[in-house]
């Protein structure tokens, strides 16, 4: 329960002036600032931009710089548009007046129209499938000492994976990928803006890591590089993420450095909640 309170602790923006917010940084034992942590604090600063009856239905982000750990960060907002039914806002997030992304987006006003979606694809259920937070933490053992405190701590979600990689030597496998996830606490249902901010924080974990796996390459193997380019998400319909629910990925693609991951994603009776896209530089140097 803590690990959520402190992440929706850290998505919790301050207000500086009408359009501007500032961010805290939570360090994860990466040399950068976790791009998902960017992408939901600035999806919380565009949220409280637009009236309270538009619910968002895109967001899109571009990686420009990495980000320090050790600074705040702050997101400008300015309201592109508002007509009858859309409303489009871009956040800029900045350090120092650097610019580590630029960002988009889109709310609408509830409306009525066609509806169709595809069908969710055949998975086990979650309890039987590897548990990603027992896995983290045993492989602490094998962390340097200022990284085996965060690899042996408390997450925010409560994450079930079909496959398997080895992060140092990476297994050749199918470039696809079921997650099941939900909060490790309950949230509050009715707030679809917490809980979309939520779903985007937790979106950025397992997409480009995909592109690696058909050329038997892991994370955290010597000489993979690997950053995230942009990012995208269309939001259908509703989360309710204090029950499980399905993010279904694979990449179809990789070329000239690039990697290219998508994902579907499910509530339980099967209804499509979401649409994820994710492209990044992904690299090897044979040491």
């Amino acid at each position: 329960m803590d690990a959520l309170k402190n992440l929706i602790k850290l998505l919790t923006l301050t207000k500086l002036e009408q359009n501007k917010f500032q961010g805290d940084v939570e360090d994860l034992g990466l040399p950068k600032v976790f791009g998902g942590q960017i992408m939901a604090q600035g999806l919380s600063a565009a949220i409280q931009v637009v009236e309270s009856e538009r619910q968002l239905h895109s967001f899109h982000c571009y990686f420009i710089n990495a980000g320090n750990i050790h600074l705040p960060i702050i997101y400008e907002t300015e309201l592109l548009r508002e007509g009858k039914s859309f409303s489009c806002v871009s956040i800029l997030a900045k350090q120092h007046d650097e610019l580590l992304c630029r960002m988009t987006a889109s709310f609408q006003v509830l409306e009525q129209g066609f509806e169709h979606q595809n069908a969710m694809p055949e998975v086990a259920e979650p309890t039987s499938l590897y548990s990603e937070n027992e896995l983290i933490k045993a492989m602490a053992s094998l962390m340097p000492s200022h990284l085996k405190e965060k690899f042996q701590a408390e997450r925010p979600f409560d994450v079930r994976i079909k496959y398997v990689n080895d992060p140092f030597n990476g297994t050749k496998l199918p470039p696809k990928q079921s997650v099941w996830f939900k909060t490790m606490g309950e949230i509050d249902f009715t707030n679809q803006g917490l809980q979309q901010c939520l779903f985007t924080y937790f979106s950025d974990f397992h997409c480009l890591p995909i592109a690696l796996y058909p050329h038997e390459k892991g994370i955290m193997q010597q000489g993979v590089r690997f950053a995230t380019l942009d990012h995208g998400i269309w939001f259908h319909r509703d989360f309710n993420l204090n029950d499980w629910t399905l993010f279904s990925l694979d990449s179809p693609n990789a070329f000239g450095g690039r990697g290219l991951t998508r994902g579907q994603v499910f509530n339980q009776q099967g209804v499509l909640l979401a649409t994820v896209q994710q492209e990044g530089a992904i690299r090897y140097t044979d040491l």
